[in-house]
């Protein structure tokens, strides 16, 4: 079996691990939702501009997220520092933590952090993290590439999808 293989049975179990592992739908549910959502909302009004406090909004769904991900761990009895999934959730939430600090105080530059505390990256980071932490999917360098192709396959769709929504005349 090639690398490429082996990255592309690892994806396909990415996408598998909502319905193999379904208590992860509660936490998935809304943060996909609202990533189609939002998505929908600027393909409708393209020059619409990101402001700073929906960007520090977004940052928050990774302090969200980040609970779930440790009651997970904590109602599983697997909330303990030899479990490489507590760095999945500790991640998430330092990153949310960070993120958030960022956009509330405007330390980047605005378009830099508008860019970075947009819905897709901080959805698709809350949603991968939520199936590795609940799924049994390993923790290991086929993982972030499965993830990666993943991440980029989630932009370009919703990309594509906002070329069909009918831009509102303003």
């Amino acid at each position: 079996m090639t690398f490429a293989d082996i990255v592309f049975d690892r994806f396909l179990e990415i996408l598998r691990a909502p319905y193999t592992y379904s208590d992860m739908l509660w936490s998935l549910a809304p943060v996909v939702a609202a990533l189609l959502l939002i998505e929908l909302y600027f393909g409708r009004y393209k020059h619409e501009e990101l402001g700073w406090n929906t960007a520090f909004g977004n940052t928050l769904v990774l302090l969200f997220v980040s609970i779930d991900l440790f009651r997970r761990l904590y109602t599983t009895g697997t909330l303990h520092l030899e479990n490489p999934k507590l760095m999945i959730a500790a991640i998430v939430a330092v990153f949310g933590i960070l993120l958030s600090f960022i956009d509330f105080f405007h330390l980047l530059p605005k378009r830099l952090a508008w860019d970075v505390s947009s819905k897709t990256p901080m959805n698709f980071l809350a949603c991968i993290a939520v199936i590795l932490v609940y799924a049994e999917i390993p923790l290991d360098r086929i993982t972030f590439f499965a993830s990666l192709i993943l991440g980029i396959l989630v932009a370009a769709i919703l990309k594509s999808m906002q070329i069909f929504i009918p831009e509102a005349e303003e």
